[in-house]
């Protein structure tokens, strides 16, 4: 598990534990610090840097970069609505910067409820990443929930299409309930015939997105994995999990995808039909962590 990021002067290091990687550090260069609050929940910093752009850090761990962050919030997103046919009703859990709330926005969806435990990520990230969050915030087809999400979602029975939860690692963060098996259950539930769940899940090869993936399969019996290389997220590649009860994804081909993808006029600046496939191939040494 990352370790909290060191900020100082000219430069911001995330560690990680000993033996976790022989680089030991990820340094960022910083230009200015553009924000920076204790809220109710967390640390919230905004930094510019040299070479990522502006960065958000949550308690002090890399929540994204300009430069890269629609690697990132395209890889959630895109997999999950162009697997299903008609995504009218999307709920977003976390996702306070708004980069998931903009690629769900690209889609033909009649409405999105957005739950954000901490109002003040919200008000940060439209002070200071609109590269990010554009006008999703205000879009007309966008509900806005500062609560939290385990509790909100307890009473949403066969609500939404597909739920995607943009979460912050739960390396003793607020987030820390939304990767057990009762909030999957509780997603499941929450889900209309043939919804969709998606969630980022770590890195491909670390312990907690192992164990997390474990616990979204012992809930959904149709599951996938997709991976992206993040670069503000140094180690091994980022993945990204769906989940769903209706044998959703074996029944898809690329030209399905393609033609969804086309006809929705998605404009995206790393997703494609032929990236929704080939990042579901993994090589055989990883295997053994999916």
């Amino acid at each position: 598990m990352k370790k909290k990021v060191l900020f100082g002067q000219r430069w911001a290091f995330e560690g990680y534990l000993p033996g976790e990687i022989k680089e030991g550090l990820q340094g960022f260069a910083l230009r200015k610090t553009l924000f920076s609050k204790q809220s109710r929940y967390q640390r919230i910093d905004i930094v510019e840097t040299v070479g990522f752009g502006r960065m958000l850090f949550l308690d002090g761990f890399v929540q994204l970069s300009t430069r890269f962050e629609a690697v990132y919030h395209e890889m959630l997103v895109h997999p999950a609505l162009c697997s299903h046919a008609r995504p009218d009703r999307v709920l977003v859990i976390g996702g306070g910067d708004g980069g998931a709330l903009r690629e769900i926005l690209k889609h033909p969806v009649k409405e999105v409820t957005l739950v954000e435990i901490d109002q003040e990520v919200i008000k940060a990230s439209q002070k200071y990443l609109r590269a990010v969050c554009r006008n999703a915030f205000q879009d007309p087809r966008v509900r806005i929930f500062i609560d939290d999400g385990m509790h909100f979602i307890k009473t949403c029975i066969s609500m939404f299409d597909c739920i995607v939860s943009d979460l912050t690692d739960p390396d003793g963060s607020i987030s820390r309930a939304l990767f057990t098996k009762l909030f999957f259950l509780r997603a499941k539930r929450a889900l209309r015939k043939h919804g969709i769940l998606a969630t980022q899940t770590g890195y491909v090869s670390d312990d907690f997105g192992q164990e997390v993936r474990r616990q979204m399969r012992a809930v959904f019996p149709d599951f996938q994995i997709h991976k992206a290389f993040v670069n503000h997220f140094p180690t091994w590649e980022h993945s990204f999990s769906f989940g769903s009860s209706h044998g959703v994804f074996s029944k898809l081909s690329e030209n399905e995808i393609a033609l969804r993808f086309h006809k929705r006029k998605l404009h995206a600046r790393y997703y494609t039909p032929q990236i929704h496939f080939a990042s579901k191939v993994f090589p055989p040494f990883l295997k053994s962590k999916l």
